[in-house]
């Protein structure tokens, strides 16, 4: 009996010394920290909270920007290219991305498909495509791709875009060198040989297509094909020679013919860019149709179409909610040149699946372009979609990057400014889209004054691997003219054009960065570019801060290099990293430590006042895992504070529609919008900012937590995120110096990694309000497990 007390006896101690020490119980832990609101350790700036506007995906083009007409100069061809027929060769001669052009037959199974492939210009080569049923499900052969260093199979699958399932193979592609491609499909066995070498020898185990056409493509480069030929495995001859193309009649993207007659593009005499539409009708209405638009009751949509040709029955614009009819407007006929014609439109009735018509009646010909709609509301606030505008603006962004990201490397500003129907097309089409720039250096700054942030604008420097055969003189006179049509005088040259555009008033643009991504050019090459553009740009205008492209990753040898060489020049290094999102717990701990070595580089630099800007992160998805990964990285920056300065995620925007990358914010169609868990988050802790780090004391034991006090010092916020499977229980023990008054939390604890908001559940993952207990100068609260929060402790 005595040895069994005893050994209860020593249970007891022991649990006893478990609870006491370690605070551990019936697993949940117990964490007890001190935080010294006297000690201040940096002070934090709230551009950390600054965001970047890239056009991708449809972001602005069908999006942000409230132009409601996608393709609305018609610049857009279905195939994305430009494919003729020279001689024996079928030539694509656009640079443009995922440009494909298909043939043959769907109900095609097993065959040899070969052909002679050419690159003639561009960054990257060959899209071989085969077993194609449809633009979403078919196997590609990427020879040359990702930046002309690998080829390898990808796939692609409805719903699901596309993606590598097979070995990469290493290797580039010449230009102007003729190569034999040969595709063999048998059942789930794939073969793909170049020159007579065995590219791929993979078998698709996972639902192979199995049947469907052939086809070419590009991206972002020129190419010819010759010597097309499909055969059986039997031997009997599918397809030889070069597919038709329907004799140059290229259709628009995202347009549909209806009614009897017909609709092509054409290069003649367009009212601006390269192409616009011809409608011809011989007795019956022919005519465009495009679908979906969202009607509202009570919502003015206004519009115009620039026509000119011969309709003697004049022109109609319809809108229809499906197939019903809501209002039929009639144009007078159109004149020998262009002019503008203009409609309104009262919306009766709501409709998710409006459609807009635009036809002729009896024999006509007719050409349009720019056809434009958009909605008064829209008008009101400076032409921008309201929805997505206030989801911007609900972020309170300090500061906002544009326009690119690589969007900006080929970008000519100077195509986005003036009447709209006089406005050049963006080079190349990317990122599912042909930016027309209805939205540019005028409306962003418009947009980032109502907001209340300072803009920061990304220049192209003529980067051969974005720029046709540039000029270096050209694109550095750009860069400087640019800057003198934001912050010039009326007196100078581009500061008259701005005020012509309407704004006679200097922008006042302090925040410029040198291009984007420049690894490309090795960091010698991108070292020299620096030290033609920044002296030049600063004697343009003195007072004007400049950003330089750092590392992608953890690439701290570029970051040693451009500052050792250029610290002196510039005032932010622009440094990018993008996480797999399963690494919400130590990928922001790991991006932290690397912050802090090249904060080391810079303290021993020739400029110790060169702040680091992180002007593009993410974890790439939209589950809970990237609110997660949000909220720890957000912690990190503000540790890293003052070295780092300036922060800016991606993506921003995104249509639902995108075939890649999604990771974005907000997110958003025709109908309406939804925030990822990183807009959740980021909400949560810029909406609780305060300027002054301090003291924390204590085992975090996997939390990742900071302090910060307010302006004044009467309030203390403590962010946390806990990425850990426990539930956390904490006791904050305040410092004498700051009297607890009171105290609140907003928690976001969906419960599940795969947590995600949609359209139909736009607040699935939320803040809710937490429960918080005070005692004298302790306060004590739990954080479930996976969940991030904010208390806020008032002082008296």
């Amino acid at each position: 009996m005595k040895r069994a007390m005893i050994k209860l006896l020593i249970i007891t101690i022991l649990l006893t010394a478990i609870f006491v020490n370690n605070d551990l119980v019936y697993g949940k832990e117990r964490i007890s920290l001190s935080i010294d609101s006297t000690n201040v350790e940096g002070q934090i700036d709230e551009m950390i909270y600054g965001h970047f506007l890239e056009h991708i995906y449809h972001s602005v083009n069908g999006g942000l920007w409230g132009e409601l007409i996608w393709n609305r100069s018609f610049e857009e061809p279905t195939s994305g290219g430009r494919w003729t027929i020279e001689e024996d060769c079928l030539v694509q001669s656009k640079i443009a991305d995922n440009v494909r052009l298909l043939f043959g037959d769907t109900e095609w199974s097993d065959y040899e498909f070969s052909l002679e492939a050419q690159k003639t210009d561009g960054s990257e080569a060959f899209l071989i495509l085969f077993r194609a049923s449809n633009d979403e499900d078919f196997y590609w052969y990427n020879i040359g791709g990702w930046g002309n260093v690998q080829s390898a199979l990808e796939k692609g699958v409805k719903g699901r875009g596309w993606g590598i399932v097979s070995p990469i193979v290493r290797g580039k592609i010449e230009t102007g060198k003729w190569y034999k491609i040969n595709v063999r499909c048998e059942g789930a066995h794939l073969k793909v040989s170049l020159d007579g070498k065995t590219m791929l020898d993979f078998t698709d185990e996972n639902n192979p297509h199995l049947i469907g056409r052939v086809g070419v493509g590009t991206w972002n480069t020129k190419a010819k094909y010759r010597n097309v030929k499909v055969k059986s495995l039997d031997g009997k001859t599918l397809l030889e020679g070069l597919p038709e193309l329907n004799d140059g009649k290229i259709s628009a993207r995202h347009w549909q013919f209806y009614g009897k007659g017909d609709a092509y593009l054409t290069e003649y005499n367009p009212l601006n860019s390269k192409w616009c539409q011809v409608i011809t009708s011989q007795a019956n209405e022919a005519g465009l149709e495009q679908m979906p638009f969202s009607f509202h009751k009570g919502e003015v949509y206004e519009g115009s179409i620039w026509a000119r040709g011969e309709a003697p029955d004049g022109m109609i614009i319809r809108f229809l909610d499906g197939n019903d009819v809501l209002k039929k407007i009639n144009l007078p006929k159109p004149q020998i040149e262009w002019k503008e014609y203009k409609f309104t439109f009262r919306a009766k009735k709501d409709s998710k699946e409006g459609k807009i018509q635009i036809g002729v009646k009896g024999k006509s010909k007719i050409w349009l372009d720019q056809i434009s709609m958009t909605t008064r509301s829209s008008k009101r606030i400076g032409g921008y979609r309201p929805d997505l505008f206030k989801a911007v603006e609900e972020l309170q962004p300090p500061i906002i990057r544009w326009p690119g990201g690589c969007f900006a490397s080929p970008y000519r500003w100077k195509d986005g400014i003036g009447p709209q129907e006089k406005r050049g097309t963006y080079p190349r089409q990317i990122w599912d889209d042909l930016e027309i720039n209805a939205y540019g250096t005028d409306e962003f700054i418009n947009m980032c004054k109502k907001i209340g942030a300072e803009p920061l604008i990304v220049v192209n420097i003529g980067t051969e691997n974005w720029n046709e055969d540039p000029v270096p003189e050209e694109f550095l006179q750009d860069v400087l003219d640019w800057i003198e049509y934001c912050n010039g005088s009326t007196k100078t040259k581009w500061g008259k054009v701005r005020a012509k555009n309407g704004n006679r008033k200097p922008y006042n643009v302090k925040y410029w960065e040198i291009d984007n991504e420049t690894w490309h050019m090795g960091a010698e090459g991108y070292i020299e570019a620096i030290k033609r553009f920044a002296p030049v740009m600063k004697k343009k205008d003195p007072t004007i801060k400049l950003a330089a492209c750092g590392s992608g990753g953890f690439n701290l040898e570029w970051n040693r290099k451009v500052i050792e060489e250029c610290a002196e020049l510039i005032d932010y290094l622009s440094i990018h990293h993008y996480e797999n999102p399963e690494q919400f717990v130590q990928g922001p701990f790991n991006y932290e430590r690397f912050i802090r070595q090249t904060s080391e580089l810079i303290s021993k630099s020739k400029n110790t006042n060169l702040k680091i800007y992180c002007s593009e992160w993410n974890a790439q998805s939209i589950d809970w895992r990237t609110g997660l990964y949000a909220g720890g990285v957000l912690n990190a920056f503000e540790r890293c504070a003052p070295m780092f300065e300036i922060g800016g995620p991606a993506l921003f925007l995104r249509h639902q529609s995108a075939t890649a990358w999604n990771n974005a914010f907000i997110n958003f169609d025709h109908t309406g919008w939804y925030p990822a868990p990183n807009y959740v988050v980021m909400k949560l802790w810029r909406e609780h900012f305060a300027p002054y780090r301090i003291g924390i004391e204590g085992q975090t034991n996997g939390l990742n937590v900071i302090a910060t006090k307010s302006q004044n010092g009467k309030t203390v916020y403590f962010k946390a995120v806990n990425p850990t499977n426990k539930k956390v229980e904490l006791d904050l023990s305040l410092d004498n110096a700051f009297k607890v008054k009171k105290a609140s939390m907003s928690i976001v604890a969906p419960g599940s990694l795969d947590a995600r908001n949609t359209l139909e559940q736009p607040s699935a993952v939320q803040p809710e309000k937490g429960e918080v207990e005070i005692t004298g100068q302790k306060v004590k609260f739990a954080l479930p497990s996976l969940s991030a929060a904010v208390v806020t402790i008032k002082g008296k």
